[in-house]
């Protein structure tokens, strides 16, 4: 195999030997399936590169017209499901590059001019971590969506809550859902820190030194593809590769971790020793002997999957350790990582999204749940609203646990005089939060929407012709 970027002949001879290109398979064939993932995003750069280049003059009208009707007909053949990367296209970069050339000729071949390699994977690869945020935090507000729901439908359940796996204080189905709806509110924001912190135009630093002679327009390469702004220290596109992943495989993570913990909630409570949920039987499998199992299969995953989104976490931040600043090739190991990371991130939230449309809090198994002993603490600080100090109170009521008297369910929230309390529903500061971050993500998927529809049209004042 002979690629655009060979200065010899070697590897044609290499594909002659009994063990064919070692080296192909090594360092570019699995880079090279992943890389088709990328195609939407490098055909977008090409489009915004081809333009760059006709403003600064290496491109004429002619040459311009060429290659954008080469890149709307790469488009159209990828929306169809008819471009892929070839056997002898070593990525996507090439696997466009030579499409181009083959539809524009030289002046398709023209279209590396002003960048490298490197400020084109960045570039392809913050436009595609752009897009992922937005899928996974559409998933996540649905989430929350369904927690809002569980919390109406189970509003008066309250069932005891454990430190230690021992019972502890009354729990409340509202005040569980608006835990982890909290909880999700804070990862949203992590996932929306780290999106902003990645929309960043690395174009025109090229291998991490800029690119001499030719006037390369960043701030408009910039524009076009729709990022926040440049990052003007061109050695910094290299310094940050694997950092910026980091962060935003960091905010997955929380996400998953979330779902980790929620998932061993579930678990807990679906126990027939407690009954506290039932789970839908669409999310439960038996056992292969046991007749009686229904076993929380789905739930056990999510669990488990957070240790998945640790292990890339791990990797991301051992990378680019060690390493001298400017590009090495140690670094096109990202790439799978934080793909994978985020393939995963999108199963566990679509597994958590439809698990919790098929679980329900039982009223009966929460009310059974509910000793006298949990009210120990109501029966304490009714002695301290008599006069009585804490720690006597503490005292007395742990010797006469006896005295402490079960609370009805209808009246187990009046007790309460703060906000957040059990029984209180989820906090309408919680709900509004959620739905300001949710209109942030809108705006971006809509910005995004935008700048694609202006790279797919014919520029204004160029006369189209076929």
């Amino acid at each position: 195999m002979k690629t655009l970027w060979d200065k010899k002949a070697v590897k044609a001879e290499a594909e002659k030997k009994p063990e064919g290109n070692w080296f192909f398979r090594f360092t570019a064939e699995e880079d090279q399936a992943l890389d088709r993932a990328l195609v939407p995003y490098d055909i977008m750069v090409n489009l915004a590169q081809a333009r760059m280049l006709h403003k600064s003059g290496v491109y004429g009208d002619n040459g311009l017209k060429k290659v954008l009707s080469a890149l709307f007909m790469a488009w159209d053949h990828w929306t169809e499901g008819t471009f892929d990367l070839g056997p002898d296209d070593e990525d996507v970069h090439s696997a466009v590059e030579k499409y181009l050339t083959e539809q524009a000729g030289e002046d398709g071949a023209r279209i590396h001019a002003g960048r490298s390699r490197n400020d084109q994977v960045l570039a392809d690869m913050r436009l595609y971590l752009k897009d992922m945020s937005a899928a996974v935090a559409a998933e996540w507000f649905d989430i929350a969506r369904r927690l809002e729901e569980i919390a109406r439908k189970s509003a008066g359940v309250f069932f005891a809550g454990m430190t230690h796996t021992q019972p502890a204080m009354p729990h409340s189905a509202d005040a569980w859902c608006a835990g982890y709806l909290d909880m999700l509110l804070s990862d949203l924001k992590s996932l929306q820190a780290a999106t902003v912190a990645l929309d960043r135009s690395p174009l025109g630093s090229a291998a991490g030194y800029g690119v001499p002679g030719i006037p390369v327009d960043r701030e408009f390469l910039a524009e076009q593809l729709g990022f926040r702004e440049v990052q003007t220290a061109v050695a910094a596109a290299q310094l940050s590769r694997g950092r910026m992943e980091m962060q935003w495989v960091d905010a997955l993570f929380y996400g998953v971790h979330t779902f980790n913990r929620m998932a061993s909630d579930v678990i807990f409570f679906m126990h027939p020793s407690l009954g506290l949920v039932t789970l839908s039987e669409d999310q439960v499998s038996g056992s292969s002997i046991m007749p009686q199992k229904r076993n929380p299969d789905a739930w056990e995953l999510i669990r488990a999957s957070s240790h998945e989104l640790s292990a890339a976490r791990s990797f991301l931040s051992g990378i680019a350790a060690n390493l001298t600043s400017g590009y090495h090739r140690d670094l096109q190991l990202i790439k799978k990582s934080v793909m994978s990371a985020a393939d995963r991130s999108l199963r566990v939230a679509e597994a958590v999204k439809h698990a919790l449309s098929g679980l329900e809090f039982s009223r009966d198994g929460a009310q059974k749940s509910l000793c006298s002993e949990i009210y120990a603490t109501h029966r304490a600080n009714e002695l301290v609203l008599g006069g009585m100090p804490f720690r006597e109170a503490y005292r007395m009521t742990a010797g006469e646990l006896e005295k402490a008297r079960e609370i009805n369910p209808g009246e187990s929230s009046k007790v309460y005089k703060h906000s957040g309390a059990p029984g209180s529903g989820i906090p309408d500061s919680l709900v509004r939060n959620l739905d300001e971050i949710e209109k942030w993500f809108d705006s971006e998927m809509k910005n995004g929407e935008i700048v694609l529809q202006g790279l797919l049209t014919w520029p204004s004042g160029l006369e189209h012709t076929q």
